[in-house]
């Protein structure tokens, strides 16, 4: 299930709890808030950015979101209420995902991630016959 947060949510301004909007029950799919694309006439910048879709938190704080509205490859991570890391533009999510493996900040993987570190223990399955 997505989740949102504004940017004063990020900021701990408002308060760390995240986006919400009373109608979103009143729906039989799953809401989306709208997302405009970003106009591209220059790089986009944490302040152009008025919502946030979680992509991972944890404890930490650390959290890591991706730019919703105006929706544009842009991505931040935060610990402690303040920017860490930011990735934006021409395969900013590849960027990211590297970012993410060589910091051990766990992520929800997709079908295009990155193979892990040779350094790390990947858990192998093997399936034998009966």
């Amino acid at each position: 299930m997505p989740r949102w947060k504004t940017t004063q949510n990020l900021l701990n301004l408002k308060h760390d709890g995240e986006h919400f909007d009373e109608n979103w029950m009143d729906r039989n799919t799953l809401y989306t808030p709208p997302n405009p694309p970003w106009s591209a006439e220059r790089p986009i910048r944490f302040e152009d950015v008025d919502l946030w879709e979680v992509i991972t938190e944890m404890s930490g704080p650390v959290g890591v979101y991706a730019a919703w509205c105006p929706y544009a490859e842009y991505y931040v991570v935060m610990k402690h209420w303040r920017i860490i890391a930011e990735f934006e533009g021409y395969m900013a999510n590849e960027r990211l995902e590297k970012y993410l493996i060589e910091n051990n900040i766990h992520y929800p993987r997709t079908k295009h991630s990155p193979t892990p570190p040779k350094n790390r223990i990947v858990e192998k399955k093997f399936i034998l016959p009966v």
